[in-house]
């Protein structure tokens, strides 16, 4: 495997898809530096999700496969956001190209649930018990869980029209549907219903309503 490459919190990356084109994304946090160094509590009841996430960042992809990133809108989307392990930039030959700061309070996380001692609506540093029995949770099937970044690019790949380039059998029909209630719309207002929050509101929004500013792990 190649040498780790070093990666920062808005570090504007590029992957090579073909010849001479490139997906394009940007690192949005980083779980080890901005909150197991930070904030995270091993002697409290911490059920955050993060701490299952250490060692891995999160991105975010833009739409379009090209050979210059001139050509392509960051305020087109195609993985708002996810997680990926540490290993992720070396592995596909990452290249940073830019750093371009990220807007704390447009950052969004995975939507999850979780079990410890009783079931809960993880997203980001918040955990909010939910009303689910246990049986209801294997129903919806949707937990914390990351890959090596493939889906993330094959995502992109398959949201900027360019199957051509996905390798047969790797397309799927519904991408992260039991990693993020975000792609299982029905459930996640069923869930957020539970909560009594608005699944309109962003992640900046609520986690601070319930006591958490993000804008402190950017300091």
């Amino acid at each position: 495997m190649a040498k780790r490459k070093k990666i920062n919190v808005s570090d504007v990356f590029s992957v090579k898809v073909s010849e001479s084109e490139f997906i394009y994304g940007r690192v949005l946090f980083d779980v080890t530096k901005q909150y197991m160094k930070k904030s995270y509590n091993p002697e409290g009841n911490n059920y955050s999700y993060l701490s299952f996430f250490n060692k891995c960042f999160l991105i975010e992809t833009f739409l379009g496969v090209s050979s210059s990133f001139e050509d392509i809108d960051m305020k087109q989307k195609a993985v708002v956001s996810t997680f990926v392990p540490d290993f992720f930039f070396s592995e596909y030959e990452a290249n940073i190209i830019d750093n371009i700061g990220v807007d704390v309070k447009e950052i969004s996380f995975p939507e999850t649930l979780s079990s410890a001692d009783k079931r809960y609506f993880s997203v980001g540093e918040l955990y909010l018990p939910i009303n689910l029995t246990d049986d209801e949770c294997y129903r919806i099937k949707i937990y914390p869980s990351f890959g090596s970044g493939f889906q993330a690019i094959t995502a992109t790949l398959d949201y900027s029209g360019r199957t051509d380039l996905i390798e047969e059998g790797y397309r799927q029909e519904a991408y992260f549907k039991y990693s993020d209630l975000r792609n299982n719309p029905e459930i996640r207002q069923e869930i957020y219903a539970m909560i009594g929050e608005d699944p309109n509101q962003s992640y900046y929004e609520l986690a601070l309503k319930h006591g958490f500013d993000l804008a402190r792990l950017y300091e």
